[in-house]
């Protein structure tokens, strides 16, 4: 698979590609400097912004702009009348992307909540005002053809949720609706604890190193099954065109498929100095679309520290477990369970190397340290693959039918999908109830994290010098 980078990969010369990096380190670094000052990529309100009216009782026109996000108790709507606008109403009447909608209600700027800036969270997306309940109407208007083709695409996701719900109980139809297609409010906040207790959350939230680790599962399936490195590259490239797809073109799900992707070339080419440039100009250009998310948006940090992470620190530990395999196996294991094993250390180490990578950032922002998440990680995350492909083979088997008979034939069609789904929800139930199984860490801040990355980062380096003088002697 991967190779630890070459000494004529770490000496440094100003080639195009050092330069290329150069600039885009600096445009990074910039927009991080820059960010310091809370309010410096916010877009200044004016007198024709509809912010500007907060505090004010107000009616308008506007159009659903993004899929409307739904839980259990309401329905979220983001509204785009002269700038955005989060509006929280029922669950019915249905509104969502693409409706023209009379509004009339109390506008007022986002409110702190427990202590959490919900200001600074909703300005990333370019919102600064909200309303609650307000009186809605249907209103006339018109959707752009690329507004129609993007309404096709939710339409597509909800009738593909609708299918898992109507054939799926709950919590684990919830789970599922997470998993495949990244709804985020459909699990329940209870069992959302249990996932953060035994260091299961990341399975639920599309990510970078959720695609890496995704796309590293299926290959090795793949291999196990016999199919030629092209053809399983092959499948890989298609997966990843096709996610976020059926996530409706989520922005999270668009940038983790480019940083899982860039992760996933890293793993299995070797080529780390080319992937490292791609890692820095994505990012770079991803910055400049929206500055804010480098600060406020905690799945754009875990995606591009857990691909630079497999990048740099994958490759130690893959040749860790094959010295071990070298040491123990002995010859004394055939080839297809010798695969096997390493598909299972490969899974172990890319899910280690991301939470090593994230430890800081998920430390910072939830407070928690799983003790138990290794064995969490280990024993849950190999059903990623079997419950992604047993949803989306259930979902194609049930398209057949009328919607009229999806509770009828879809708990059948999906009962693989359930019987791992349920072994995912008592697993991490079992595994989150000692009182030892995590703890809360209140004191662990940003100096501390600075202080863990300079000592990873030196490990890192000092690893790569030692095992390069240890193979250089070994030659001689």
């Amino acid at each position: 698979m991967t190779q630890l980078l070459k000494p004529s990969e770490r000496r440094w010369r100003f080639s195009p590609a050092k330069i290329f990096l150069i600039i885009n380190l600096s445009v990074i670094i910039a927009i991080f400097i820059v960010g310091f000052n809370p309010d410096a990529f916010k877009h200044k309100i004016t007198a024709k912004d509809l912010a500007s009216h907060n505090g004010k009782y107000l009616t308008f026109i506007g159009r659903v702009c993004e899929e409307a996000d739904v839980s259990v108790s309401n329905r979220r709507l983001t509204i785009c009348a002269a700038g955005r606008t989060l509006v929280t109403t029922d669950l019915y009447p249905v509104y969502d992307y693409g409706d023209w909608l009379k509004i009339s209600g109390q506008l007022q700027a986002p409110p702190q909540i427990d202590g959490f800036d919900y200001e600074n969270y909703l300005a990333r997306y370019d919102i600064y005002s909200v309303m609650y309940y307000p009186k809605i109407e249907l209103a006339a208007g018109r959707l752009s053809v690329p507004q129609k083709v993007y309404k096709v695409l939710i339409n597509f996701k909800q009738r593909l949720k609708a299918m898992m719900d109507s054939s799926l109980p709950e919590p684990e139809a919830g789970l599922a609706d997470a998993l495949l297609l990244g709804y985020n409010r459909t699990v329940d906040r209870d069992d959302l604890n249990i996932f953060s207790r035994v260091g299961l959350s990341h399975m639920i939230a599309i990510s970078g190193s959720h695609i890496t680790i995704l796309s590293a599962m299926i290959i090795n399936f793949f291999l196990a099954l016999g199919f030629s490195r092209r053809r399983s590259l092959l499948i890989i490239f298609a997966f990843l065109i096709f996610y976020p797809l059926i996530t409706g073109l989520a922005a999270s799900a668009v940038r983790s498929a480019i940083m899982g992707g860039l992760a996933f070339l890293a793993v299995y080419h070797g080529r780390s100095g080319s992937i490292v440039n791609a890692l820095f100009f994505s990012g770079a250009i991803m910055l400049v679309i929206n500055p804010q998310i480098l600060r406020a948006d905690l799945g754009f940090q875990l995606s591009f520290l857990a691909v630079l992470g497999i990048i740099y620190l994958y490759p130690l530990g893959e040749k860790l477990y094959e010295r071990f395999l070298a040491r123990f196996s002995g010859g004394r294991v055939n080839s297809r369970t010798q695969k096997i094993i390493k598909s299972i250390l490969d899974t172990v180490n890319l899910t280690l190397v991301s939470q090593i990578m994230t430890l800081p950032i998920l430390l910072i922002n939830f407070q928690r340290l799983s003790l138990i998440s290794p064995l969490a990680n280990i024993l849950v995350l190999w059903t990623f693959p079997l419950v992604l492909s047993s949803l989306i083979i259930g979902l194609f088997i049930a398209a057949i039918f009328p919607a009229a008979l999806w509770p009828l034939v879809g708990p059948w069609i999906f009962l693989p999908a359930y019987l791992l789904l349920k072994f995912m929800f008592v697993v991490s139930d079992l595994l989150a109830s000692p009182s030892w199984a995590a703890f809360n860490v209140n004191w662990f801040n940003w100096y501390h994290g600075a202080a863990y990355y300079s000592v990873l980062a030196l490990f890192i380096f000092c690893s790569y010098r030692f095992c390069y003088n240890r193979s250089a002697r070994i030659n001689n």
